[in-house]
C-alpha cells in the first residue's frame, strides 16, 4: 500500500512539474510577443505563429490566413521600429487549458500606440488562442479576436 501511495505521489509531482513547465513556456512566448510588439520586430512577432495559422475576427465576421493579418499589421511594426510610434501589448487570461504540446486560452489583450505628439490610442479585445508545440517552440495556430471590451473588464482579470 505504501508503494502505491509513493508511486501516486511521484506521478502527481511529475504532472505538476510538467504543468508548471508548460505554463512557463507559454508565458514566455507571450512575453516575447509583447517585446516584439514594443520593439517593432515584425520578423520575431510572426515567428510565434504557425505558417498555416488562421485569424478568426468575430468583430468583422471574417476568417482568413494569418498572413493577411500580417499584411495589415506590418506598417505598424515598421512605424514602431522607426520610432514614429510607441506600441505595447499586454494580455490577461480568463481560462487556460493545456497539456505538454497543445494549449487553448481565453482572455483580453490590451494593445495601444502612442504617436509622436503623445496621443494614445488603444483597444481592449476579448481573444481566444490555440497553440501547438513544435520541437521547443510554441506556435499559435488560431487567433480569435472575439469582441472589443473596456478597461472595466480588463481590470477584473488582474
Amino acid at each position: 500500500m505504501n508503494k502505491i501511495l509513493l508511486a501516486l505521489s511521484l506521478l502527481m509531482a511529475q504532472e505538476g512539474y510538467l504543468n508548471n513547465k508548460t505554463l512557463n513556456e507559454i508565458d514566455s512566448a507571450w512575453q516575447r510577443i509583447s517585446i516584439s510588439v514594443k520593439s517593432g520586430d515584425f520578423d520575431s512577432y510572426q515567428s510565434f505563429y504557425h505558417p498555416d495559422a488562421i485569424m478568426v475576427n468575430k468583430i468583422s465576421g471574417k476568417t482568413y490566413p494569418i498572413k493577411e493579418a500580417f499584411d495589415k499589421w506590418k506598417p505598424g511594426f515598421e512605424d514602431t521600429k522607426k520610432g514614429k510610434i510607441k506600441a505595447n501589448l499586454s494580455v490577461r487570461f480568463m481560462q487556460r487549458s493545456y497539456d505538454r504540446i497543445t494549449a487553448h486560452e481565453e482572455g483580453i489583450f490590451y494593445y495601444y500606440t502612442i504617436d509622436a505628439k503623445g496621443k494614445k490610442e488603444g483597444s481592449y479585445v476579448h481573444f481566444e488562442s490555440l497553440w501547438v508545440k513544435k520541437g521547443e517552440d510554441w506556435l499559435m495556430i488560431m487567433e480569435n479576436q472575439k469582441l472589443i471590451t473596456g478597461q472595466n473588464e480588463w481590470d477584473k482579470l488582474q
